[in-house]
Order: structure tokens, then C-alpha cells, then sequence
């Protein structure tokens, strides 16, 4: 039986490889002793639970986190565009020609990725005349070095972004960037070749391990998939195609509570369609929770989720078009808004539709149908939020004058 001080450092070490992307001895060296230490056993637990494959080197551990089956909060908040993703690609496959330490030109990469960008991409053709696709080329420059992934030597890309070329094919601001040696570990590896793959489906399979029989391969599965959704999603829903991922929740429910807590530290919170993993600490090791007391757009949605409860569950449960669901907004921000913070006080309402129908889908409060319809969803009803008895807003603002003023 491992000691409460052992389970306590395997918990520390697996919480921060689920945190991070990567784990590295120079940034990191007291985590990477961590993980180091306890190396075996997280390899273990991780590639049985979760079929995910600890990356060793002696310069960094990674953790090769693949969803079950990806939502959109999973992108990569510096990517604002489907272009910017295709570049990322195209610089990757660039730097594959640069061992660590290799050094490559803003130009010279800029005249590359004429070549590597796809024919048939279902974007605009890349064009550096376009100030958009130079801001673009930027943008992911600077992601791949705030991973880690090249260091900047010296730039003067500024230039270029407002630029580009002259006449004569010269750049109008150059930029140095040097390759690290974390750069060929960034995408996923496959155990084929892409073009081996036939839909997206078979890429989600891909990584699973293969048992010998269909009952052990199928039970791997069930326990990977469960795993994956409840570490890296806010909430699993039950849904008729895992159905029998949901059946084998249920059925283990106490097992993979005492595992989730002794590892994660987490509490599993199940519900006739769907199935949390949650922290009763105020205090808690993840980036990224709900609610966050400074993020006023986490304040917005629980008055939203008292405003839904006040409804009749037929109203709720109609899905609703854009048109409606600003129409709930509205009625909701005469009530509470003078609360809120002033960003969303002073935000259109088409604006403010959007930030909230993003932010409650990221964290699988809404969701939005093919249609183009949203549903709400019953994650939104785990937290709401009233103002307390007698709050004005405007009452408030006073006393916050004078108290300023003293």
C-alpha cells in the first residue's frame, strides 16, 4: 500500500504533468526531479488509465494529453484564425530540415512557406502583399516562442508586419530564430503515416493500445475514453454512441472515485446524464476553473444560470436560435447589470451573446446543435448566483466612492 507521503508526491507529479506542456529540467528542475523520481509509476498509471505515453528525454518530460474526442476550448488560445493553424503546420514542417541549435532567416522562412502551404487549403492562397497573413506568420512565430519551441535572436519583424517586401524582393525587417530541442517533439507522433488514415475517426483510435482479445481491447477503451473525458473535460454527458462508456462509469463508480481523488485530488459528481470530476478546494492546482472570482464573464453566468432556473423547464429545454438567446441577455442585464464589471456593462449586446455563448461552451454549459440552435445544458445549474438581499448596484458604487475617498 503506498504511504499518504508517497500518494502525495505521485498526486504533486501528476497534476503537474497534466498542467504544463512541458516539464523542462532548466525551467522546471524541481518538478523534473519530481517526475523523475516517480518516473515508472506515472508511466504506468498514465498509459493504463488514459493510454497516454509519458515523452522522456534528459532535457524534458511531456505528456502526450490526447482528448477522447476534441471540443473547441482545446485549440490554441494564440491561433485566431483556420490560416494561422495552417501556418503552424507549415512552420513545423519547416523546421523539421533544423537540428537544435539551427539557425533560419524571417525571409527565408517567408519564402519557404510559399511552397509548404497546401494547394488545396480551405483558405485564401498565402500572399505576403496581405498584411493579414504577415500579422498571421508573426503571431505564430511568437506562440512557438513562448513555448519553448525556437528562441528569438533577434527581431525586427515589426518591419515585415507593416511592410512585407519591396520591389526588389528584399524584407523590410528582418528577424533571427533559433531552433531548441523541443521543436520535433511538439506534434503528435502517429503509428502510421496520415495518409494512412482514411477519416478522423480512425485518427481518434489510432493511439488507443491494442489487447490481444476484443473484450480486453474493449474494456481498454471504455476505461481510456473515461479517463480522457473526465481529466480534460469539465464535464462527460452521457450520449447514446457511449452509452457503454457511461455503463462502465457506473459501474466502476467507486473504483475511479478512489482513484480521481488519490491521484487528481478531485471528487466524481454523477448525474442521471453526465458526470463531473470537481474540486471542493477553494485553493486548487488547475490553470483554469469555474467560477474565477476576477473574471467578471464567470459572474455574468451565474446570475445566468438563476435567470434559466426562474424558467419553466420547458423553456429551458427548447433550444433556442441566436435572436432568443440575446433575448434572455437582455431581460437578464436589466436585472444584474449594474454589477457587472465595467468591460461587460459597457459591451453591445451582440458582443456580449458572443463572449457568454463561448465561455458556456468551453465549459459545456451550452451547446450548439447543427443547426445553429443552443441547447442549455445541465452544467449550467451546478453553480448560480443572486446579489444579496437589498443590493441596488448604485448603492454599492457609492459606498465604494467614500470608502475610496477616506
Amino acid at each position: 500500500m503506498v504511504e499518504d507521503s508517497e500518494q502525495e508526491e505521485l498526486r504533486r507529479a501528476a497534476q503537474i504533468l497534466l498542467e504544463n506542456r512541458w516539464i523542462s529540467r532548466r525551467e522546471m528542475p524541481d518538478e523534473y526531479l519530481l517526475i523523475r523520481r516517480n518516473e515508472k509509476t506515472l508511466r504506468q498509471f498514465f498509459r493504463e488509465k488514459c493510454g497516454w505515453p509519458l515523452l522522456v528525454t534528459a532535457h524534458f518530460y511531456k505528456l502526450e494529453k490526447i482528448p477522447a474526442n476534441p471540443w473547441p476550448f482545446m485549440g490554441i488560445t494564440a491561433m485566431q484564425s483556420i490560416e494561422d493553424y495552417v501556418l503552424l503546420a507549415c512552420v513545423m514542417a519547416f523546421l523539421e530540415e533544423y537540428e537544435s541549435g539551427g539557425q533560419f532567416l524571417l525571409g527565408d522562412l517567408a519564402e519557404a512557406m510559399l511552397a509548404y502551404y497546401p494547394e488545396d487549403a480551405l483558405t485564401p492562397r498565402l500572399n505576403w502583399e496581405s498584411y493579414n497573413w504577415r500579422k498571421s506568420l508573426i503571431r505564430v512565430l511568437n506562440f512557438l516562442a513562448e513555448e519553448g519551441i525556437i528562441n528569438i535572436v533577434d527581431d525586427e519583424s515589426t518591419g515585415f508586419v507593416n511592410q512585407g517586401f519591396d520591389a526588389d524582393g528584399v524584407i523590410a525587417g528582418e528577424a533571427l530564430y533559433e531552433v531548441t530541442n523541443l521543436a520535433s517533439y511538439f506534434l503528435r507522433s502517429f503509428p502510421r503515416e496520415l495518409s494512412d488514415y482514411d477519416s478522423w475517426g480512425d485518427l481518434l483510435e489510432a493511439d488507443y493500445v491494442t489487447d490481444a482479445s476484443e473484450e480486453a481491447r474493449s474494456l481498454r477503451h471504455h476505461r481510456n475514453r473515461i479517463y480522457r473525458e473526465l481529466l480534460l473535460k469539465p464535464v462527460f454527458y452521457r450520449q447514446e454512441e457511449y452509452e457503454a462508456d457511461f455503463s462502465y462509469l457506473c459501474n466502476r463508480r467507486g473504483r475511479l472515485e478512489d482513484i480521481i481523488q488519490d491521484w487528481f485530488g478531485l471528487h466524481l459528481e454523477l448525474y442521471q446524464n453526465g458526470v463531473m470530476a470537481v474540486s471542493h478546494e477553494q485553493s486548487t492546482w488547475f490553470n483554469d476553473v469555474f467560477p474565477v472570482h476576477f473574471r467578471g464573464i464567470h459572474d455574468i453566468i451565474l446570475h445566468l444560470s438563476h435567470y434559466f432556473r426562474e424558467l419553466s423547464p420547458e423553456q429551458v429545454k427548447q433550444p433556442m436560435t441566436i435572436i432568443q438567446w440575446q433575448g434572455h441577455l437582455e431581460q437578464l442585464s436589466k436585472s444584474t447589470k449594474t454589477g457587472w464589471t465595467k468591460e461587460y456593462r459597457e459591451m453591445s449586446l451582440k458582443r456580449l451573446s458572443e463572449r457568454l455563448l463561448e465561455e458556456t461552451t468551453a465549459w459545456g454549459m451550452v451547446k450548439v446543435d447543427e443547426d445553429g440552435l443552443i441547447i442549455v445544458q445541465s452544467a449550467l445549474f451546478r453553480h448560480e448566483g443572486v446579489y444579496p438581499t437589498g443590493y441596488t448596484g448604485e448603492k454599492e458604487k457609492k459606498k465604494a466612492k467614500s470608502g475610496d475617498g477616506e
